[in-house]
């Protein structure tokens, strides 16, 4: 992808503007947007554009106008080109030649169209490169940025300052948001509708805003991201100084077919995404409810220093759903200290609970509410506390808001420790609420979302102070840890001969000798083709071995002979590997001890896929060590990547078969792998306790597993002509983790 422009105070802080295609009509694009340039008072030079109203020698809105782009100063900071896409191309050309330094251009019709609109998108690209010109969009609804009074936009409304910067990629998300979050009374540093994204994306944002001393907090919708590199080294950058959050749109089938009609763009895998914004620091959420409740949070309380959440309450009910939301997060409930409780129990009546959370019962007013409240702010064990009232009969939302408000902000709250509320109900509590959040205290309408706020925080203050060395893949080109298992250039061989040979797959004992080269854990595996050869091949390998039916063909014919799931038992010639049941029609025998037993599972096995499969390609049967392998109790597990198109390997780990993806219960993360990353992966899916011995099963080596994913990680890394690689069945348990079968799918 080309560089983008570093540079972007042209376009943030312009020291004038040209709107071309300024109109007196605020019915049209081009008189919004210089009506809302002035009625924002900004303070640089405006040029409004308009050859008819030149040529009559009027004013735009008592601005001198002028006749065209060519009569403009040259080097001007900025231009707002509002006009139709057929003009635009023309227009540029001309700011191009007189070196204005940044553009916006507003129009729709680019690429989002079909082949003549990208056409023009990718000249309008080109014209802007090639100029060093900043370009915001097409199909851009502008941006406004409130420190310097800038509102270059055609949106409804003037928001106020404030430390939350948003972008989005649809427009209309844009104009949705700021009319929300007015009435809320939330402020904004920068806003911007990043459109097209013809060359200023969510990365080079990301970085402007990451160095934007007005910004605390950023906000993002996205759509599609078209260099995954790039962003995940911007959001890896900028989340480790300022929390950036982020709504993903396009996570279905149905919705990725909209993102690729709205903007012409592929939106790419979901998993992809989740593993990008994971490894780089961003916390996405669901919900765009849920984006600007965290927003809020982030903008206007300072980060806790531990998990400890104290709860106030003036009922019983919302302290409970609020303790249970607390269980679900990585915050704690901890117990106020023996003094905190003797204050509280001067404090309090009777028969008020003085245990977290705390219930002051609901014939509390606001003096109750601001000792409690300064209380547990004094308790060195609580490190945030969340305010929550109902609207009972005596209870005084705005006067308790006003306390509230006095006791965060004043001398009762001395460690700066976060402060959340929530005024459950609507018009008893509205005056309330308003005073909260004109205070910068953010009040929630359940306690769930109270909860979910400030446990983002904690997590933000987690991640912010922990220290980790740099990073390192197992190649050593990053740098934290690395996979020490060996590397042979045998593999890259096998891969490329098999492309040469216009393969599209490679499987069977050439892709286990790939993956050997490459220093995964491989069984010592070869192919028989008779009888006589799987018994000469039982002895070379070393007796006790296991015999696999062996077919290159993917799908039903390779399927119907294949186990899966938990559990492989041990035994004798007939011994079944796969979680019981006749091992003749899982198409594997295990654990044979002797040329007799071997003999007559090859004979088995294929006269058995003769009967039942006659029209199946079968090569004869894959003869594989059984020494080392985990007995009764151990796992079946499956590990390998596909090549994502915006972000590269995604790796993913579950159990083998169709359990784990039809429950879902799979783990991501994308090359390069990092040893944290691989510790992740594992931790992450939910039949992890399994793996430690829960329920008297067998403990598998988590060391073992880790080592497998980051070689894993080096094969896509070193082969980038693999576009997938699947290695399944793995066998893990006490003794080791062992390769049985792997796919290894070609570009």
């Amino acid at each position: 992808m080309p560089q983008q422009p570093r540079d972007l105070k042209p376009l943030f802080e312009p020291a004038a503007v040209a709107v071309v295609g300024a109109s007196r009509s605020q019915a049209k694009v081009g008189g919004l947007v210089l009506s809302n340039l002035l009625e924002a008072g900004y303070r640089g030079r405006v040029y409004p554009v308009n050859p008819a109203a030149a040529l009559q020698g009027k004013d735009i809105m008592d601005l001198p106008a002028v006749a065209s782009v060519a009569e403009l100063p040259d080097g001007l900071d900025l231009a707002v080109v509002c006009l139709p896409r057929e003009q635009v191309l023309a227009e540029m050309r001309i700011l191009a030649a007189k070196g204005v330094r940044a553009a916006i251009v507003l129009a729709a019709g680019f690429r989002e169209t079909g082949r003549l609109g990208f056409e023009a998108e990718m000249e309008l690209k080109r014209i802007a490169q090639d100029a060093g010109m900043v370009l915001l969009g097409p199909n851009s609804l502008g941006l406004i940025s409130t420190g310097c009074a800038l509102n270059a936009s055609f949106a409804i409304g003037q928001p106020k300052p404030g430390g939350v910067a948003f972008f989005s990629q649809s427009g209309a998300m844009c104009v949705a948001v700021l009319d929300w979050a007015m009435s809320l009374n939330m402020g904004f540093s920068r806003f911007v509708s990043l459109g097209n994204k013809a060359l200023i994306d969510e990365s080079a944002v990301l970085r402007y805003l990451g160095a934007d001393p007005e910004t605390r907090v950023i906000v993002g919708y996205c759509e599609s991201v078209e260099d995954g590199g790039e962003f995940m080294a911007a959001a890896a950058e900028v989340s480790t100084r300022k929390p950036v959050l982020m709504l993903k749109a396009g996570s279905t089938a149905a919705g990725a077919r909209a993102v690729s009609a709205h903007t012409g763009a592929i939106s790419g895998s979901p998993a992809a995404y989740r593993a990008a914004f994971r490894q780089s620091g961003v916390l996405q959420v669901d919900e765009a409810e849920q984006l600007f409740g965290l927003a809020q949070a982030f903008a206007t309380q300072p980060l806790p220093a531990g998990p400890g959440l104290a709860i106030l309450t003036n009922s019983g009910g919302p302290g409970i759903l609020a303790a249970d939301a607390c269980a679900r997060s990585a915050l704690t409930l901890p117990r106020p200290s023996t003094a905190t409780l003797s204050r509280l129990t001067e404090i309090l009546p009777g028969f008020a609970s003085a245990y977290n959370p705390v219930d002051i019962m609901g014939d509390a007013g606001p003096q109750r509410y601001r000792e409690a409240l300064a209380a547990l702010l004094a308790d060195s064990q609580t490190h945030a506390v969340l305010v929550l009232l109902t609207p009972t009969a005596l209870a005084q939302a705005e006067a308790t808001a006003r306390t509230v408000i006095e006791a965060a902000n004043g001398e009762e709250n001395p460690g700066k420790k976060p402060v959340a509320a929530c005024f459950m109900g609507r018009e008893a509590v509205r005056a309330g609420r308003e005073l909260l959040q004109a205070a910068g205290i953010p009040c929630y309408d359940f306690p769930e979302a109270a909860v979910e706020a400030l446990d983002a925080l904690y997590l933000h203050f987690r991640r912010t102070q922990k220290q980790q060395p740099p990073a390192t893949s197992c190649d050593g080109e990053l740098s934290r840890g690395a996979c020490d298992a060996p590397w042979d250039e045998e593999a890259r061989y096998i891969v490329e001969a098999a492309k040469t040979r216009g393969l599209i797959e490679i499987s069977g004992v050439e892709a286990l000798e790939a993956a050997h080269a490459a220093g995964l854990p491989v069984l010592t595996t070869g192919l028989a083709r008779t009888s006589a050869e799987a018994v000469r091949l039982a002895e070379e390998i070393g007796l006790p071995v296991s015999l696999h039916l062996a077919t290159p063909e993917p799908g039903p014919a390779a399927g119907a002979w294949t186990g899966g799931g938990i559990g492989f038992g041990g035994g004798g010639a007939g011994g079944g590997f796969g979680g019981g049941g006749d091992p003749e029609a899982l198409g594997r025998f295990a654990r044979l001890r002797d040329e007799a037993g071997v003999r007559h599972a090859f004979l088995a096995l294929t006269s058995r896929a003769a009967r039942l499969r006659p029209e199946a390609y079968v090569t004869g049967c894959l003869v594989q060590a059984a020494t080392g392998l985990p007995g009764q109790g151990g796992f079946e597990l499956v590990a390998g990547f596909t090549r994502d198109p915006q972000f590269g390997p995604l790796l993913s780990f579950g159990l083998a078969g169709v359990s784990s993806e039809l429950l879902g219960d799979v783990s991501h993360r994308l090359a390069p792998l990092t040893p944290e990353d691989a510790r992740e992966m594992l931790r992450e899916v939910r039949f992890y306790p399994l793996l430690r011995g829960a329920r008297g099963g067998s403990v598998v080596s988590l060391a073992a597993l880790e080592r497998l994913l980051l070689s894993v990680s080096r094969l896509a890394q070193r082969l980038p002509m693999l576009v997938g690689a699947e290695f399944s069945p793995v066998l893990a348990g006490p003794d080791g983790v062992f390769i049985a079968g792997a796919r290894l799918t070609l570009g």
